[in-house]
């Protein structure tokens, strides 16, 4: 297995790049896997049409645009109550654009910007930004708008630092208000230009309709650099939106990549974990739990399910972990310190942050190695309060067991953030072997 990783790793990161160019935010993440997976004759399903579903078949469907679910069905037919999932999560912390957002201060063009989850702010200076979203164009259906997706795919906006000479504290911290010093430049006007609906002009000509058309905007701003390989011996992973983006790549990867007779293997891709799930496209909701129901209806109406139950359930949520910070060392546990290009972490808190427990511990150890690839445990510092996961609003939902793992991180909120590059390859066949096992 390890050998096979080694030959084709440079397709898988090349290919994970160019996958990253265009997953810009959650909903151009959510077009991106689309195009995959019709590439790979995944057919598309309705929630709210029936579903006819069959053995051997593959299926997807994006609730919201934001939100995407796909699995295979095994080609036998006794084994059909078998369900594995890996669900990760399509946001990653920002700036999301506000109405009547330009703003002009002597001629310099600034657009009024909200923050979104927990972003390192200094990270967004002076780096090159772009823009990406939705937009609602007027219909003929009063409560059905058209709703274009856009991304502008070139760098138009970028947040100048202030020079040390005009903020000599900067270097021994200084606190970054969003409202006043996170504003991204947009343009400079010249003559008598003024600042009105600059953005909606650049909008309405980008989606090819008329400014007067646009009824609302839902635009956010991300960076524009594309990922590279960095250390002396390329070793790691330097990159936008690692985190969660990674792991949606590598479960994506895991699930085209393989096949089953046993069960159904289903990937699950949530939005607005970073602001807490709490919404109808968010694990908090019962969305999942809808879209199980209605494949066991789907596969019972083909006589492929008699019981209509699926009774063995096992689930990877899969997300960024903490690795340890070689200027940092102190910030981690003291016996559990999870270091890059060493493993995948379990994901582990005793006031259930993470949905791990004993037995889904040792089952992803086993995984490990099955698949001959190296495991670690991350559990969070005594003395400070850690993130959670998908995993406990998962099982929240749906009974079944969870174990939460992820590739360990440096950066992790930054603009860039870094990760091992064996690490992420690791994960790709740790997902596969997950989604072929038959016993």
């Amino acid at each position: 297995m390890r050998e096979m990783v080694n030959m084709d790793y440079m397709d898988h990161i090349s290919d994970f790049f160019g996958f990253m160019k265009k997953a810009t935010t959650a909903v151009q993440t959510v077009d991106t896997i689309k195009e995959r997976l019709d590439g790979e004759g995944f057919m598309e399903l309705d929630l709210n049409e029936p579903w006819t579903l069959d053995l051997s078949g593959k299926y997807y469907l994006a609730p919201f645009p934001s939100m995407l679910v796909a699995f295979t069905i095994g080609s036998s037919k006794d084994q059909t109550q078998k369900l594995k999932i890996i669900a990760a999560h399509t946001d990653n912390p920002g700036f999301r654009i506000k109405p009547c957002p330009e703003v002009d201060s002597e001629g310099m063009l600034t657009l009024n910007v909200e923050r979104y989850g927990g972003p390192i702010l200094n990270t967004w200076f002076d780096r090159p930004l772009s823009i990406a979203g939705r937009i609602a164009v007027r219909s003929d259906e009063v409560l059905k708008p058209k709703v274009i997706h856009l991304d502008l795919q070139r760098p138009i906006l970028i947040i100048p630092n202030l020079a040390i000479h005009m903020n000599n504290e900067v270097n021994k911290g200084v606190e970054i208000k969003v409202q006043k010093e996170m504003q991204p430049l947009l343009t400079q006007l010249i003559e008598d230009e003024v600042k009105d609906d600059h953005l909606l002009n650049l909008i309405a000509k980008e989606a090819g309709v008329d400014r007067e058309d646009i009824l609302d905007m839902d635009l956010n701003v991300y960076c524009s650099e594309e990922g590279i390989l960095v250390g002396a011996k390329e070793e790691f992973i330097s990159c936008p939106r690692i985190d969660d983006l990674s792991m949606v790549y590598a479960a994506m990867e895991a699930l085209v990549g393989s096949k089953s007779e046993e069960g159904i293997n289903m990937i699950a891709f949530m939005d607005n974990e970073e602001i807490g799930s709490m919404t109808r496209q968010g694990a908090d909701s019962v969305t999942l739990s809808t879209i199980l129901k209605k494949i066991r209806m789907g596969m019972v109406a083909t006589k492929e399910l008699p019981s209509g139950q699926m009774t063995d359930c096992f689930v990877i949520s899969a997300d960024g972990a903490h690795g340890l910070h070689p200027n940092y060392a102190e910030k981690n546990d003291i016996t559990n310190k999870p270091i890059m290009n060493k493993g995948m972490t379990i994901k582990i808190s005793g006031n259930r942050s993470y949905a791990s427990e004993v037995e889904t511990i040792a089952a992803f150890q086993q995984l490990c190695d099955r698949t001959g690839v190296k495991y670690q445990k991350f559990v969070n510092h005594s003395d400070q309060r850690g993130g959670t996961t998908l995993g406990p609003l998962l099982s929240k939902y749906i009974p079944v067991r969870v174990v939460d793992v992820g590739v360990p991180m440096l950066a992790m909120h930054s603009t860039r953030e870094l990760m091992g590059k064996q690490d992420f390859l690791d994960s790709i066949e740790i997902f596969r072997t997950f989604f072929q096992l038959e016993e």
